[in-house]
């Protein structure tokens, strides 16, 4: 598996980012900031794990420290794209700016949003035990 994370990783472009695997959720862990310049790459992340079979997603945005409208787009059509196929896209540890945004736009009633990261793979795995 992590010859696939490496694979994919060396499509992106400038922005800080590393995956991993938990179970059959894709963890993202983003770092800095996420503005029309380099959301497009968690886009082009997503489809890269989605051509090999991947359906769930985790995105950790504990160190983002700033989104635009470009990336809630991103998400949002990530969002639509997982739902068609029974796929999930989680959004975790949103902090400071991120947050405000999310609250202002009311996009928790929109996206599956938890605290941290942990508590997303936790769901997930409750998912899938049936609990």
């Amino acid at each position: 598996m992590d010859k696939i994370h490496k694979e994919i990783l060396g499509l992106m472009g400038k922005i800080d980012i590393d995956c991993r695997d938990e179970g059959d959720l894709i963890v993202i862990d983003l770092k800095g900031q996420l503005d029309i310049y380099n959301s497009g790459d968690v886009r082009k992340l997503i489809e890269a794990y989605r051509q090999r079979g991947f359906e769930k997603f985790a995105l950790n945005l504990e160190d983002v420290t700033y989104l635009d409208s470009s990336t809630i787009s991103v998400f949002i059509h990530c969002f639509q794209i997982l739902e068609k196929s029974q796929g999930k896209f989680l959004i975790a540890g949103l902090r400071g700016a991120p947050l405000e945004i999310f609250e202002m736009a009311k996009l928790h009633d929109v996206f599956e949003v938890h605290p941290d990261i942990t508590s997303a793979i936790k769901s997930q795995i409750l998912d899938f035990d049936g609990d």
